[in-house]
């Protein structure tokens, strides 16, 4: 067995990563303080008051999804991620779209590549009802090797988001595609270690797995919130199930967790990764967790049972610690 691989070694340090949110996250509150302007904060977005309405501006790009998507030509892809990416973080927060921007950088003249993408982003603001105002293209073979493919969504407050997670409240998973677009840096310096794109991993060609397009929450979610039956909703991105602490404060959690797909062992398995490193970076077959008072349990399951995703009842919120008990019994706390 080879050295262990970690999302570090693969190139990503997640420690610096949070720091750089904690030095933009400064920033964010001096010009808001030297401005006058009060920001509203969520769990995945700020907001601010525009008249009567609350409105958010949320950025999230592709990631190293796109090196994927470019070497094979498959890069319709990527424009559906880097909206739906951001849709489904607003929505965790209350928020609908109503209109996309994008920005793709990419490192020749490929109009065919960039068309690609343009389809993408026009399937996705389709399924979601948001309109594209525009964006920015550009060329830049000294910078760019390849393409990179970011989105910015502006949307709007839907509905109240209820808030007030306590200790004894449900934690509810949604499944995921696989691994929407995050932890690509080390998906890939594993797999394609032992791997071709073509070959065939979990029943399937890996490059399939590896381009399965983000879950859309969006109309899950608002139909959630506007029904009372959530207090809060985490989209498991980057960080992995780290980013439930967003609408836990000091609280934390207690979870059994299904047997992760195929995909995810493999990643683990070749890289001799460690469990709670992989529960760091991946989705890990949840690609959402929803809170939900323990009486609304019931019909939380039936309105995503009604959107024809599978779910699990995980566990539950307790005072501290993100605590996960998988399938083999193995405890592992983040």
């Amino acid at each position: 067995m080879g050295m262990a691989w970690t999302y570090e070694r693969a190139g990503v340090n997640l420690a610096r990563h949070w720091e750089m949110h904690s030095i933009a996250n400064a920033v964010i509150h001096d010009i808001a303080g030297k401005l006058g302007v009060e920001l509203m904060e969520g769990g995945f977005t700020r907001s601010i008051k525009l008249g009567n309405h609350e409105i958010t501006l949320h950025t999230d790009g592709v990631g190293t999804k796109s090196i994927i998507a470019w070497s094979t030509g498959r890069l319709e892809v990527i424009g559906w991620d880097c909206v739906i990416g951001n849709v489904n973080d607003i929505a965790c927060d209350g928020f609908i779209p109503i209109a996309i921007t994008d920005y793709i950088a990419i490192s020749n003249n490929d109009v065919d590549a960039v068309r690609k993408v343009l389809n993408g982003i026009k399937d996705a603001a389709l399924t979601v009802g948001a309109a594209v105002l525009g964006g920015e293209t550009a060329i830049m073979p000294d910078l760019i090797n390849g393409i990179d493919v970011s989105c910015s969504v502006l949307g709007v407050r839907k509905t109240g988001v209820i808030g007030n997670v306590g200790v004894g409240d449900v934690v509810i998973g949604v499944e995921s595609n696989g691994l929407h677009m995050n932890g690509y840096t080390l998906a890939r310096k594993v797999l394609l270690s032992r791997y071709r794109l073509d070959d065939e991993v979990c029943g399937d060609e890996l490059v399939n797995w590896l381009l399965r397009p983000t879950t859309y929450y969006g109309d899950l979610l608002i139909r959630l919130y506007d029904n009372g039956l959530i207090k809060a909703a985490v989209h498991i991105t980057g960080g992995g199930f780290t980013k439930v602490r967003r609408v836990l404060g000091n609280l934390g959690i207690e979870v059994e967790v299904p047997e992760p797909p195929c995909i995810f062992e493999t990643i683990r398995d070749l890289g001799s990764v460690e469990w709670g490193e992989m529960y760091r970076v991946f989705n890990m077959g949840i690609g959402l967790m929803l809170i939900a008072g323990e009486e609304y349990v019931d019909d939380v399951i039936r309105v995503i049972g009604d959107s024809g995703l599978k779910y699990w009842v995980l566990g539950k919120v307790i005072k501290d610690g993100i605590n996960i008990l998988m399938p083999s019994g193995l405890r592992i706390r983040l």
